[in-house]
């Protein structure tokens, strides 16, 4: 570790090159040995974000007056012994959907463009109180309610292995300055696939953790006049370069919170318990129900689990008897319009409703969002009745296996498409939400952890990953099986244009 720092030109441009390249964890060590400081560490970090944001657009507030001073702070506390925590001295940024005290908080609409918060959300605070410096937001759509990231406050941001394809949704700009370099780590927030499907497009590692495990509270909808945060399928969680990462990140975020009492007192994530490959109980599956992953994904697929199946581990293909997939979307769908929509004020719950209607027969995921925006108490309360049914169903499967592997998106990174828009899936055209977020809406509407990390590449060099999906609560045992399967598929590998 101290050499893959100090083996470097000395001179600022190496020794930045340097640093961009090291992971969240290997950055802390180095920090804490005081092998660099954080004021260097700041500074190459902002570098490279000024000389490659223009391209992607991921970037969009700056706070580097405060983040410098900051810097400032945690190297002198280090000169006199001091740690403030696991995460001293490492920067970071965080999608725009958090609020941060001081700082524009946007949610990228155009109605807070001036919104500035008087209180971090929970998460934030929880990695400014660990040691981290934030130093600036990340791109998203409008309120978090795009799988792809653009819009009219900030325009859109591109994916780093092909400009002109998209990062993915919501938590695009994050997916992109983490794949870039541009920060370590990132914070993003999912309900739909927004943290696992842009974690995929970019070709990094994510976690959506189990439901309640983070709080959400301080995430936009967390609108001047009231909080209105969704009660279930919303989480938050972290995109790294590292498995290791994921772990440090969640560690600093997780656990029972006074604003959000929804959030239980679980075990704490603990160490990693390293696993051998050789006796892995892998389930994996590239079909559910209505989504079957295109040509070159389930190419990726069969590569990978013939490459563990050499390595020991006992690969099967198999889904959860019974389960019906096409109605754990519907399930999904009825409790995002009606957690999502219906609270809102007749004019924005009719917004919210004809953005959909358009594409409402052919696609799946939309009519169920419509239909949820209607329900009345005793058609939400057999949403959720239907839920605890799929959950006890998707739980009883995995209790035979360590984890089940599945595709995200039924594509790589697609061409930025218009919302609603048509993607061609083999050459075919597939409906906008299906293709971009069928595969990850169960996994919301269940609750279940799930690890997204890369499995290959296509023959144009795109990457796909995979959710690996774990039992509720055992999040640290998935992190664990992740951590053991991450080198089969090449581990997290630099966009070829944005190489330090």
């Amino acid at each position: 570790m101290k050499s893959s720092v100090l083996s470097q030109d000395p001179g600022v441009s190496g020794g930045a090159r340097a640093l961009v390249s090291l992971t969240t964890t290997e950055l802390a060590v180095a920090l804490r040995e005081r092998q660099v400081s954080a004021v260097e560490v700041l500074e190459a970090f902002l570098a490279r974000a000024h000389e490659h944001n223009p391209a992607l657009n991921a970037v969009v507030t700056w706070d580097e007056a405060r983040a410098r001073a900051r810097a400032r702070e945690a190297d002198a506390a280090l000169a006199r012994g001091e740690s403030w925590g696991p995460l001293h001295g490492v920067p970071f940024t965080v999608k725009d959907a958090f609020s941060t005290e001081g700082l524009r908080t946007t949610s990228a609409h155009p109605a807070l463009a001036e919104y500035v918060p008087s209180r971090d959300a929970t998460v934030v605070a929880r990695l400014k109180a660990a040691g981290g410096i934030l130093w600036g937001k990340t791109n998203l759509p409008p309120f978090a309610a795009d799988l792809q990231t653009h819009g009219p406050l900030w325009g859109r941001t591109n994916n780093p292995h092909d400009v002109g394809r998209t990062p993915g949704g919501s938590s695009g700009g994050a997916a992109a300055a983490v794949a870039a370099g541009l920060t370590p780590f990132e914070v993003g927030s999912d309900i739909g696939g927004s943290i696992r499907q842009p974690a995929h497009y970019c070709g990094v590692v994510g976690i959506k953790p189990t439901e309640h495990r983070v709080s959400n509270a301080g995430h936009i909808p967390d609108l001047p006049d009231g909080p209105r945060n969704v009660r279930h399928m919303a989480c938050s969680g972290p995109l790294a370069r590292s498995v290791a990462d994921l772990r440090l990140i969640l560690s600093v975020i997780e656990g029972a919170d006074p604003r959000n009492p929804e959030v239980p007192p679980v075990a704490p994530l603990g160490a990693a318990k390293p696993r051998a490959l050789n006796g892995l109980r892998l389930a994996w599956a590239d079909t559910l129900g209505p989504f079957q992953a295109d040509r070159e994904t389930r190419q990726v697929f069969q590569r990978f689990t013939a490459a563990a199946r050499a390595e020991g581990v006992v690969v099967e293909r198999a889904v959860p008897p019974g389960q019906d997939f096409a109605d754990l979307v519907e399930v999904w769908g009825l409790m995002e319009g009606g957690e999502v929509g219906a609270p809102l004020r007749p004019p924005e719950r009719a917004a919210f409703r004809d953005q959909f209607l358009p594409f409402e027969h052919d696609d799946l995921m939309a009519r169920a969002i419509i239909q949820g925006i209607r329900l009345d108490l005793t058609g939400y309360g057999d949403a959720l009745t239907r839920r605890d049914a799929h959950i006890v169903t998707l739980e009883g499967f995995l209790s035979g296996w360590d984890a089940w592997l599945v595709p995200v998106a039924l594509t790589a990174a697609p061409p930025h498409t218009p919302f609603g828009g048509l993607l061609e899936v083999d050459g075919a055209p597939r409906s906008y939400l299906e293709a971009l977020g069928g595969f990850t809406c169960l996994f919301n509407a269940t609750g279940n952890p799930v690890v997204v990390f890369p499995l290959g590449r296509t023959e144009a060099g795109l990457p796909v990953g995979a959710q690996l999906v774990g039992r509720r609560w055992a999040d640290g045992a998935l992190l664990d099986v992740a951590e053991a399967l991450l080198p089969l598929g090449g581990g997290v590998r630099w966009p070829s244009a944005f190489t330090p």
